[in-house]
């Protein structure tokens, strides 16, 4: 998932239960990313890519990108919000599903 979220005073992205319950993010701190800890990048450091996962990728992607854990779930939701952005309509998220094999060329393109 990759956007260049707007001048926001906070923004988030977490997975939830096919409930809409929040996963565990006690014992797994990689279920959620925020406007505070996360990893940018591109022109002027404004793009963030996240990578939905079961499993932490390999080749470098953790310093390049956002995991966000499945913590085992293969059906769910995900919720991306910004809160009081600066401008409308908000930018429309880029999604695609990869091989996790192929993650490290992907996240290159």
């Amino acid at each position: 998932i990759t956007v260049c979220p707007p001048p926001w005073d906070y923004w988030n992205f977490q997975l939830n239960n096919h409930w809409m319950e929040s996963l565990e993010y006690r014992q797994r701190q990689s279920v959620h990313v925020n406007s505070t800890h996360a990893k940018v990048h591109g022109e002027g450091g404004k793009m963030v890519t996240i990578v939905v996962c079961g499993e932490k990728p390999r080749g470098g992607v953790g310093e390049r990108a956002n995991w966000i854990d499945t913590s085992g779930h293969k059906f769910g939701t995900m919720t991306l919000r910004w809160v009081r952005p600066a401008s409308d309509p908000c930018p429309q998220p880029q999604c695609r599903v990869v091989p996790v094999t192929s993650l490290a060329e992907c996240l290159d393109d």
